[in-house]
């Protein structure tokens, strides 16, 4: 189900470099979210990134390296893609960020690769907390959410069920928060992606990829909800919640409770790398799957001619 949207909150963006200001906010601004709090960013362009002496171990992300946790608790996400690093206060929702020109220069491969790594750490500081999913409500106003993995289905079904009346926040960035007793979701608004693949079964035409964008480089198609006949919605409150794998028939399984933790951990890991905001990151997963009916599911190809069919199978 739908609920209220939040009180838009703002950004404080302090940057000389105009070229960058205007790129950040435009990504920022592009994103839909009515923030949780006021958070600030201090960016500013450099010829090229001093020597990084922080003793802490890196964790290595996709196209990420990440330092966090002791002695002072500051997170420090790199790009390795190009020369760019973010340092997020270790309490305070604040980012210092610094840019190359070559990094600029491919700010498109930033926005998921680094940017957004670099932000949702200083959204945990706000209290909302990622999760690797995506989130949809079905034409009687039931939430639902699939949590997992690229190439488990989830964008295909996402814009499948968006050509059939479902409402979509989001169908890969999902953030996690608490309202009352419930546990909400709020998504990056960004278009649904397909591969070759989920394009044609969908039979479906997008925004072809320019060459050489980002877009083009994951092998995917854009749309948005409203091209493929759906709409979007800022947050939606999950009362079922999906594990997706691809197979030959559409089928779900019930979880037992005592997977269904584990399970979400693995797809919203930032939890481990700040003890910090662990204990709340954990209380929200907790909470939506305590909310929500849990299965594992199997999309098959017969979803693709009967949309209604989840509808069908959960009851």
């Amino acid at each position: 189900m739908t609920s209220t949207p939040a009180t838009p909150a703002t950004y404080e963006l302090d940057c000389a470099d105009h070229e960058l200001a205007t790129t950040l906010r435009r990504w920022l601004d592009d994103s839909g979210l009515a923030w949780p709090g006021r958070f600030r960013i201090e960016a500013r362009m450099v010829d090229s990134l001093a020597e990084n002496t922080d003793p802490r171990e890196v964790y290595p992300e996709t196209d990420v390296a990440i330092q966090a946790g002791p002695p002072d608790q500051s997170v420090r996400v790199r790009w390795t893609t190009a020369p760019a690093e973010a340092v997020i206060h270790p309490s305070e929702p604040h980012m210092d960020l610094q840019f190359t020109p070559e990094a600029l220069a491919k700010f498109e491969g930033a926005e998921r690769g680094f940017m957004l790594v670099a932000l949702l750490f200083v959204l945990r500081r706000l209290g909302w907390y990622h999760v690797h999913g995506a989130a949809l409500v079905d034409p009687a106003g039931r939430g639902w959410m699939f949590v997992g993995n690229s190439k488990t289905g989830k964008s295909t079904t996402t814009a499948l069920l968006a050509s059939h009346g479902w409402t979509i926040t989001t169908d890969d960035i999902a953030f996690l928060e608490r309202q009352g007793d419930r546990v909400a979701v709020r998504g990056f608004r960004s278009p649904i992606a397909l591969r070759e693949g989920g394009r044609d079964m969908l039979a479906a035409r997008g925004r072809l990829p320019d060459e050489g964008t980002e877009l083009a480089r994951r092998k995917k198609t854009a749309f948005t909800p409203e091209a493929l006949g759906g709409h979007w919605t800022e947050v939606v409150v999950p009362t079922t919640l999906l594990f997706p794998t691809i197979g030959e028939t559409t089928a779900i399984e019930a979880m037992r409770p005592g997977k269904v933790l584990a399970e979400l951990v693995v797809w919203s890991r930032w939890v481990m790398y700040e003890a910090l905001h662990s204990q709340q990151h954990l209380d929200l997963l907790g909470g939506l799957a305590a909310q929500s009916q849990v299965y594992r599911v199997t999309f098959g190809p017969d979803l693709m001619d009967n949309p209604g069919l989840l509808e069908e199978l959960v009851p």
